[in-house]
């Protein structure tokens, strides 16, 4: 396999320091793979409403809301979007502080992680990536190729609602963050005996210089929650870099509940 650096290819505007544009990359990454929170939905009539997508069916978005469960007709809606600005409530801000750190380990190609009972394999020579997992308490995994080149994140998220209106919602997440954001793939797999999905994307990231990254994402569901696996490089490296994305993948499986 040929290796490039990750500097190689990053834009470098004049008076921009290549390191610091690739700081700047790096550290982005995680930006695009946090939860979900509440979503901002704009109606034509100009009524916002705040709350969590639960559900679609017969044209008709399901909404939970602080003041109950709600029905919006998908007709009526202009855009669904995440506000960067949005405070978290004492309850999130509580359990940002409380919550212990993450036990994993990585013994030679087998990452296990305790905390979220899953186990993934990954090539010799990976690494955790820690400046990565403390952007936010919500990335439970992060590793690095040696090279720096490929990165995977993992993010469980609590969610009532399905798979197919998640999706929905991660895509939208996804084009509010990335410039000519496009979907290239949308397929049915199974991971971990579950049938998941699999999205395959490109787009700018504006926070890097316009830097062309292409990410694969795998989305798992569980009773009550989402996990997603994010894969993602610079998009003249994804290509090379799909077949090991896809056997990392296939890989990942939940591990009983350690036994005292």
């Amino acid at each position: 396999m040929r290796h490039f650096h990750l500097i190689g290819y990053l834009p470098n505007p004049k008076g921009v320091p290549v390191q610091k544009s690739r700081c700047a990359w790096i550290l982005s990454i995680a930006l695009f793979c946090l939860p979900l929170h509440a979503e901002e939905i704009q109606l034509k009539d100009g009524t916002k409403i705040t709350g969590k997508l639960t559900g679609i069916s017969n044209g008709t978005f399901q909404v939970k809301t602080a003041y109950g469960d709600i029905q919006v007709p998908r007709s009526q809606v202009i855009s669904i979007t995440f506000p960067e600005n949005q405070s978290k409530t004492e309850a999130d801000a509580e359990e940002s502080k409380t919550r212990p750190p993450v036990d994993e380990s990585l013994n030679g190609t087998t990452y296990t992680n305790r905390t979220e009972k899953f186990q993934v394999k990954v090539p010799q020579g990976w690494l955790l990536a820690p400046e990565l997992a403390a952007k936010s308490p919500d990335i439970v995994a992060a590793l690095k190729s040696p090279d720096q080149i490929y990165f995977l994140l993992v993010t469980p998220e609590k969610y009532p609602g399905t798979l197919s209106t998640y999706k929905v919602l991660v895509e939208t997440q996804y084009q509010s963050k990335f410039k000519d954001y496009e979907k290239l793939s949308d397929t049915q797999i199974q991971l971990d005996g579950r049938s998941s999905t699999r999205l395959v994307w490109h787009g700018k990231n504006t926070a890097a210089n316009d830097a062309a990254m292409k990410a694969v994402v795998y989305i798992l569901p569980y009773e009550n929650r989402m996990v997603r696996l994010t894969f993602l490089t610079l998009e003249p490296l994804f290509d090379e870099g799909l077949p090991l994305f896809e056997k990392i993948a296939t890989s990942y499986q939940t591990t009983p509940p350690a036994t005292k």
